[in-house]
């Protein structure tokens, strides 16, 4: 086997190829058809470290959409999708008190398992949200992952906590040809075409205990996925923390000083860190207010007025500018046809 088709290095855990192989059973397609041609078998996937490339993970997902003809296929893999395919976060997820609790860990550990991907949950008075945001970029594997995590983080969600949840998911993707037949059995449904991902539910999930909750257990896993952010060189919890600080519901949007002395260094040292991560504190800062923006206009009680007070801005012309440049559509316009914000923006 070549160090480019599976190794250590960064890229996907080949427990998400195992995971694909599982749902290609119903096809009955031998899997050495799928692995054979970038020189793969079962055994080598079942190592806890072989991580497998973008490039190799993208060909072996469009040769099964090939062999199955079948554009379901992210919906199969997400109602199959199981805690335990993500390794130890899988586990402490799995063992923490509550979904709240379950989320911070996923939040926190996410990019050990699938790089270029994050969520942050937002509470809202009585609905949270739970963003999913991605810099992967290789089709058709981008949008199916993000459609197959979104499908399977609201059936996990219901193993875990062994209740019956509802939700709505909004997507940035196109509507997938087989959706109306699996609208039924989905844990949510789903609005494609949208600005953002984001699974929409109510807060009060949040406080759901967990059926195998062990305080134990979570711990051990916890130290376990530490010494694996450590051992990959992952970095970015600063670029979270900072992510966190930028908003407060008592204050709303904060500036850079604001933010710098709560983290007791100066705005100089602040820039450059967040450099250092490939950011700025004004994407961050943009990127925030661009979702609250969209969680506002989605509530009909606000006006853009206050809104725009929200977002920090002097006057609705400056809030309308912003907008049009996140989205390239207006406020007005988005609220008069939400799915019309162009795919991606």
């Amino acid at each position: 086997m070549s160090r480019s088709a599976a190794d250590t290095t960064p890229g996907l855990p080949a427990a998400y190829a195992l995971l694909l192989l599982d749902v290609l059973k119903r096809w009955q397609i031998p899997e050495e058809t799928l692995l054979a041609p970038y020189g793969l078998d079962r055994q080598q996937l079942t190592s806890p470290t072989t991580r497998i490339s973008l490039e190799i993970m993208n060909g072996l997902y469009e040769q099964a959409l090939a062999l199955t003809n079948e554009p379901g296929l992210p919906f199969y893999m997400g109602m199959q999708m199981k805690l335990s395919s993500h390794g130890f976060i899988g586990f402490a997820a799995m063992t923490a008190d509550t979904v709240a609790q379950a989320l911070e860990l996923v939040e926190r550990f996410i990019s050990l398992r699938i790089m270029g991907f994050a969520i942050r949950v937002v509470r809202e008075g009585d609905t949270a949200h739970l963003y999913l945001e991605t810099a992967l970029t290789q089709q058709p594997l981008r949008d199916t992952a993000v459609a197959a995590l979104m499908v399977g983080l609201g059936q996990m969600a219901q193993v875990i906590t062994g209740e019956t949840l509802f939700g709505e998911a909004d997507i940035d993707i196109p509507e997938n040809p087989r959706y109306e037949e699996f609208r039924y059995i989905l844990p949510a449904q789903i609005r494609f075409g949208q600005s953002c991902n984001r699974i929409s539910f109510d807060a009060s999930y949040l406080d759901l205990p967990l059926v195998m909750a062990d305080a134990a257990s979570m711990q051990l896993a916890v130290e376990q996925c530490e010494r694996e952010l450590v051992a990959i060189g992952l970095h970015n919890r600063f670029v979270r923390q900072v992510r966190e600080l930028i908003y407060r519901e008592d204050e709303g949007f904060r500036g850079v000083e604001a933010v710098a002395s709560d983290l007791h260094m100066s705005e100089r040292t602040l820039k450059r860190q967040l450099a250092l991560e490939g950011t700025t504190f004004t994407d961050i800062l943009e990127d925030l207010r661009r979702q609250k923006a969209i969680l506002l206009l989605d509530d009909p009680r606000q006006n853009q007025e206050r809104i725009a007070e929200q977002l920090g801005y002097s006057d609705v012309a400056n809030f309308n500018r912003a907008f049009k440049r996140w989205t390239g559509t207006t406020p007005g316009l988005y609220r008069r046809n939400p799915s019309g914000i162009p795919s991606g923006s």
